[in-house]
């Protein structure tokens, strides 16, 4: 006997763990070789560059834990961009997350070369062309990994933890002797002053350049569901990794800043060894001082290397699958198991980042995260608005300003990034360039292609089309012959106030790998039964029958086809599925069709309501706004009364009830007579359900977040519709934002 077999990863991971893993994806490239180039911009104000880039980072890695936790796909910050902003802006997410993760990879490549070639030339004492074999070995190191991640071989957690204590090791032991030197010196606080020699633009262009230092919280929401109490865990693992890194920062630049002592300030004597700041300094005050710093670099980078070029390639991997980029990129090798092409790809483009200079790589690394995290964010508060059903096991405080102020703070560092630092001109005009390609593949190759899947998901086999064209127009998706024919009269109603047509529609599902064809007999006969619904229908009539895998998703494209007012659908009651609230069918149209939303529950054994008293609990929102329009049409079709009920929990509720019934009559019900009824009572559901008894048809419109989380999530509306008998119809009003 077949079993369906859920498949999921084991939740082992500590937070102790995955603070490891993010203090792994921080401490690397950035602190090695950026420091000293930042030092050189922004002078001892490096330090509150650090502090502020913390800031900013932690609010974006608390923004990562919210999403993470309300929508845990694979897939991250596409999913979420995509989800909040539509098809486009998340292919450009995926994009440019591609792009990121892959010239971070040439970062770690250039860095690697420069100490590589510092080992060789500078401590060894061989006689060659620094800039030639720096560029030789980051190349040649790049090579061998892609290799590497082609055959499939991967860091073991434990060596990566080991790398990972290696790094911080030597970086605190090299900032405790700089700072034993540091207050050696009588004068040592001189190092520090002037604080801010280049003003703010300098701790501004400072941030955007030492940005990519600090994106490494992301690897933490990526193994989400692989830890232990997740909505604990993750948001204390991204503080506490985020601030560890920063601190350790902060240690690093203090004593890189007080540690020497030259003919010029400290600041520009560091800007002129750029890269090799660390080494050298640290060559000065310890002994094997500059051998440790090479080793924990050379041994960092190449563990951020191989990390990288395999994220990388699996970026492009999913654009591929998903069906944005040429299916070539998601090929498996059926030797090694590994996506070969998108390795090579991603290797051609990491070879080709590591041979510009340093300062262009890192700013270009640095843009592009930005450019994803300053997405992120905007999408936090885009889906705070459209989806507050959502169920958010950590939820960031005070989301809107901190969230917008993220949005700010990453912009203008952004345009100091661009401005101030050397090649950010450049930078920016290879950004811009990636994004118009990134665009173009989409509309010349990925939106077809997409466009193209959906039609072989999802195969028409049956369509009939009303003689007269009307504007307004009802999708009814029709499943079971006992309560059709209500659904298809309810929708008439509609129709005829709205002068539009009707639209029934009916899926037959087909095992996945089964072709329509082997379901003839089945598409038959609902093919008929859908043909006697349409004849029954009294407005401009249509029907469309599909065959696919997901009914689901058949009915939300077919709403975007016919561009659809209104979806009805019925609902016969509470499912006992865990994984679906009202239906693994409603949910998702709820949720995503693009279009206003009714769900029925008919009154058991009733042919059809009379429809003459008409009970709508007002509370304002554009929910209830969208029952009442229905109500209208419905009183006015049958020539019913309407009623509308304000359940408040005290005295205190009647003038904000008395707005929204004045605001609602004169928006919809103009000339018609109203009952108005102000009600106090401790349980607004029970009230309710008990006048809905008294009532042929009650419409409830989710009104605010609180009202619409409890209808998706399942408790209101049943709460309602398990004490009365009567009907109920929820309504669920498409709110237009960002799409």
């Amino acid at each position: 006997m077949d079993r369906e077999v859920q498949v999921s990863l084991s939740r082992d991971l500590s937070l102790f763990d995955i603070t490891m893993i993010g203090i792994a994806g921080m401490i690397g490239a950035g602190i090695f070789a950026l420091t000293g180039i930042a030092a050189g911009i922004a002078g001892p104000a490096i330090l509150l560059a650090f502090l502020l880039n913390g800031i900013i980072a932690t609010l974006t890695g608390l923004a990562y834990a919210e999403l993470g936790s309300a929508l845990p796909q694979a897939g991250g910050g596409y999913i979420w961009i995509k989800e909040a902003m539509g098809k486009f802006p998340g292919f450009m997410a995926g994009w440019i997350d591609w792009a990121a993760h892959t010239i971070a990879c040439a970062l770690y490549a250039v860095t690697f070369g420069a100490f590589f070639a510092e080992l060789v030339i500078g401590f060894a004492g061989v006689d060659m062309p620094r800039e030639i074999l720096s560029k030789a070995s980051a190349l040649a190191m790049v090579t061998f990994l892609a290799y590497v991640n082609y055959r499939g071989a991967k860091e073991s957690g434990k060596l990566g933890s080991l790398v990972t204590l290696l790094k911080v090791l030597i970086l605190v032991v090299f900032a405790g002797f700089g700072i034993y030197r540091t207050l050696t010196y009588p004068d040592w606080m001189g190092s520090y002053t002037p604080f801010m020699p280049a003003g703010i633009s300098g701790v501004l262009a400072a941030m955007g350049l030492t940005f990519i230092a600090f994106e490494g919280f992301e690897i933490i929401v990526q193994s989400g569901e692989e830890v232990k109490n997740p909505e604990r865990n993750i948001p204390k693992a991204i503080v506490v990794s985020l601030w560890s890194a920063v601190v350790i920062y902060l240690l690093v630049a203090f004593s890189l800043l007080g540690a020497i002592k030259a003919d010029v300030p400290s600041w520009v004597y560091l800007g002129e060894l750029a890269e090799l700041s660390l080494v050298r300094v640290a060559d000065s005050i310890m002994l094997f001082g500059g051998y440790l710093i090479l080793a924990g670099g050379i041994i960092s980078t190449i563990s951020a290397m191989n990390a990288t070029i395999y994220s990388s390639s699996r970026v492009i991997f999913a654009l591929s699958r998903t069906g944005y980029l040429h299916r070539i990129f998601s090929e498996i090798n059926r030797k090694t198991r590994t996506p070969h092409h998108a390795i090579f790809f991603s290797y051609l483009i990491v070879a080709t980042a590591s041979l510009a200079p340093i300062e262009a790589v890192a700013s270009a690394a640095s843009l592009m995260f930005i450019i994803l995290f300053l997405s992120v964010n905007a999408s936090l508060i885009v889906l705070r608005l459209r989806r507050p059903d959502l169920k958010r096991s950590f939820k960031l405080p005070m989301a809107y300003l901190l969230s917008s102020l993220a949005i700010i703070f990453q912009t203008v560092i952004s345009y100091y990034l661009i401005t101030h630092i050397e090649h950010g001109i450049n930078v920016f005009l290879i950004t811009v360039g990636w994004m118009f390609l990134g665009a173009f593949v989409y509309y010349a190759y990925s939106e077809k292609e997409i466009e193209k899947k959906i039609k072989e998901e999802f195969v028409t086999v049956y369509s009939e089309f009303p003689v007269e064209k009307r504007e307004y127009r009802i999708l009814v998706p029709i499943a079971n012959p006992v309560i059709a024919k209500k659904l298809v009269r309810f929708a008439e109603i509609i129709a005829k106030q709205k002068d539009g047509a009707v639209f029934v529609m009916s899926v037959v599902k087909v095992p996945m790998q089964t072709p329509p064809s082997a379901v003839v007999d089945e598409i038959r006969e609902v093919k008929e039964n859908l043909e006697e619904v349409i004849e029954s229908i009294s407005v401009p009539a249509g029907g469309i029958l599909k065959a696919g895998h997901n009914v689901a998703e058949a009915i939300i494209t077919t709403a975007e086809e016919l561009r659809a007012d209104l979806i009805v659908m019925g609902w016969r009651g509470r499912t006992f599925r865990k994984d679906a609230v009202l239906g693994s069918t409603l949910d998702p149209v709820l949720m995503r069709a693009g279009c206003d939303v009714a769900v029925i529950r008919f009154r058991y054994g009733e042919k059809m309501p009379e429809f003459s008293r008409i009970l709508v609990p007002a509370a304002g929102g554009p929910h209830v706004e969208l029952a009442c329009e229905i109500a209208g049409s419905i009183a006015r079709e049958r020539n019913g009364s309407i009623r509308l009920i304000y359940v408040g929990k005290s005295e205190n509720d009647r003038n904000e009830a008395e707005k929204i019934f004045e605001n609602l009559s004169e928006r919809f019900f103009k000339g018609m007579e109203v009952e108005r009824d102000f009600i106090i009572d401790t349980d607004p559901a029970g009230r309710i359900a008990a006048e809905a008894d008294k009532s042929d048809i009650t419409l409830l419109g989710a009104s605010e977040r609180a009202f619409l989380y409890n209808f998706l999530r399942g408790l209101f509306p049943e709460k309602v519709i398990k004490r009365t008998d009567s009907t109920v119809v929820v309504t669920r009003k498409w709110i237009k934002l960002m799409r």
